[in-house]
């Protein structure tokens, strides 16, 4: 939806239009230059008042350590991470997490075929 100007304006609308109404929205991309490579982008993620980031490839790290001003050791933990770990941000607290699925929820969100009951 951030590939074009149409979509991204009316997906900053509906954020900005939610929170009249008490709703969330919840984005998710796996790409955060997604979103940090246009104005509309960069306004959602300044309009969002909880964000996590999970692991992030060598190439996006530095722009992503820019943008959410990440210490030298959230860098270096975001680059090692392992599956389900990353940073949690409210305001301007950064916290280390696990996200941990419960077992009848692993089997609903797993996209690994190998996982899935038969």
């Amino acid at each position: 939806m951030m590939k074009y100007e149409d979509s991204a304006s009316l997906f900053i609308a509906l954020q900005k239009r939610s929170r009249k109404y008490y709703l969330a929205l919840t984005t998710a991309t796996q790409d955060v230059q997604d979103f940090l490579s246009t104005d509309y982008g960069k306004a959602i993620l300044s309009n969002s008042s909880i964000q996590m980031l999970l692991k992030q490839s060598p190439s996006e790290i530095d722009l992503v350590a820019k943008t959410f001003y990440l210490t030298l050791g959230e860098k270096q933990m975001l680059l090692s991470a392992n599956v389900g770990e990353g940073l949690f941000f409210a305001g301007q607290s950064h916290v280390a997490m696990r996200v941990i699925a419960a077992p009848h929820e692993h089997g609903m969100i797993t996209s690994n075929p190998r996982s899935w009951k038969r």
